[in-house]
């Protein structure tokens, strides 16, 4: 072990945590302590996971300077604005353990910087990913606030007049580093993500199909799998871990309806990352020919001796459960199949897609926009006063205005020409 490694563990009962384990590959005790403060508030397992990836970062940051954060404060020292000014310029950097971070980021988030570093005899260029402004946001957020908790933490060792030496020292110091948080801005809508046109979806559906020659895989079941998660996903809408999280138990074959539940720190799901819902549960009605898809699928997966002793729906070709890592592989290799779509083909994608189609039907039977909230919302299973509706619907909203504005030109166009 090199560094600091934020991991996830599962414990007997199912629940999930996260520790950051030191070069030794011990739990970070003052870690183990600040994260705890979010396991008991119930926080999700993610986010606790994100945190603690976050104060990794911190520690390789100092562990590259050679810094005891714990023997400085002890000391009754904090640390310096330019430390934590090279903490900030780290922490807006890709790590190993953000892989799955990575790939649920749009294509326009993750930047390449080629930088000069030292090797040996000579430089060498190197290659970092810079993360989009929102994961470095939060990073920084987690990063000040255990820097403020475990400063107080060892505060309390000292003496009066050295702790409050230290507290104030503190409070000035995490003021300036908090001004190193960037700010989002919620007007730069240019290349945000979007979903699939009709050409380009009905492209991934050609290719994505078993019987298409262009297919990407090689075995018929990962083939008719891979099938029935494109097609679940353009079809009801639903997130990928949502997809993950389904059970054999939420097919409901004779209505034929499909229960989304969340079921955090579930026991029987022995993935130590578990995908889960993050929103409501409900029950979506899916028509007869994708059920006749889905339980022939079932009727496959039943066949495969180690997919028998567990409950999840979507498993390998040897019967593990899917991971999420495993949906992300599958999505390269259908962007690699489809070079000619313009869009990057992601899970998520796919959930855009559905929403711009689902606007398109709203429009073709004349639901009223509040109609179309109400019935997008409970499809979703957001709460009521949601505004994430307007994330998925950005394109059509875009095409409805674009198509407006062209009407007031050809008015114009009419005046200009001296036409009344």
């Amino acid at each position: 072990m090199t560094g600091y490694t934020p991991e996830r563990i599962r414990f007997e009962n199912g629940e999930r945590h996260s520790v950051l384990r030191a070069p030794s590959g011990l739990p970070v005790h003052e870690v183990t302590l600040y994260l705890g403060k979010f396991r008991t508030k119930g926080l999700a397992a993610n986010t606790i996971h994100f945190a603690c990836g976050s104060i990794g970062v911190l520690y390789n940051s100092l562990r590259a300077e050679r810094i005891d954060l714990i023997q400085r404060l002890r000391e009754g020292e904090f640390l310096t604005a330019p430390e934590l000014g090279r903490i900030a310029t780290a922490a807006q950097y890709w790590v190993k353990d953000g892989e799955e971070e990575a790939e649920s980021m749009p294509s326009t988030a993750i930047n390449v910087r080629r930088i000069s570093a030292k090797r040996g005899r000579g430089d060498a260029d190197v290659l970092k990913r810079v993360v989009d402004v929102q994961t470095r946001a939060s990073r920084l957020r987690y990063i000040a606030d255990f820097l403020g908790y475990i400063s107080s933490y060892v505060g309390t060792t000292l003496q009066r007049a050295q702790r409050e030496d230290l507290r104030v020292e503190t409070l000035h110091a995490l003021g300036g580093f908090r001004e190193h948080i960037p700010r989002i801005s919620k007007r730069a809508k240019l290349g945000a993500r979007v979903g699939l046109s009709v050409e380009e979806q009905n492209r991934v559906l050609a290719v994505v199909h078993p019987e298409s020659p262009n297919n990407p895989w090689v075995r018929g079941f990962t083939r008719r799998r891979n099938w029935l998660i494109v097609v679940l996903l353009l079809a009801i809408g639903i997130r990928q871990s949502e997809l993950l999280g389904l059970q054999l138990r939420d097919i409901h074959a004779d209505q034929p309806k499909i229960d989304i539940i969340r079921r955090a720190d579930a026991p029987e799901d022995a993935r130590v990352s578990q995908p889960n819902t993050k929103t409501n549960d409900r029950t979506l009605e899916v028509s007869a020919s994708i059920m006749r898809l889905l339980l022939a699928y079932v009727k496959e997966r039943r066949a495969i001796n180690l997919a028998r002793w567990h409950p999840q729906l979507i498993v390998s070709d040897e019967g593990d459960a899917l991971s999420q890592k495993s949906i992300d592989k599958i999505f390269r290799q259908i962007r690699a199949a489809c070079p000619d779509v313009s869009v990057k083909i992601t899970s998520h994608v796919l959930r855009h897609t559905w929403n711009e189609r689902f606007s398109e039907q709203a429009d073709a039977i004349g639901l009223s926009e509040v109609e179309e909230q109400r019935a997008r919302i409970c499809q979703q299973g957001w709460s009521d006063n949601s505004k994430t509706a307007a994330t998925y619907t950005r394109r059509h909203t875009e095409r409805k205005a674009q198509q407006l504005s062209l009407r007031i030109q050809e008015d114009l166009d009419g005046r200009i020409n001296g036409k009344s």
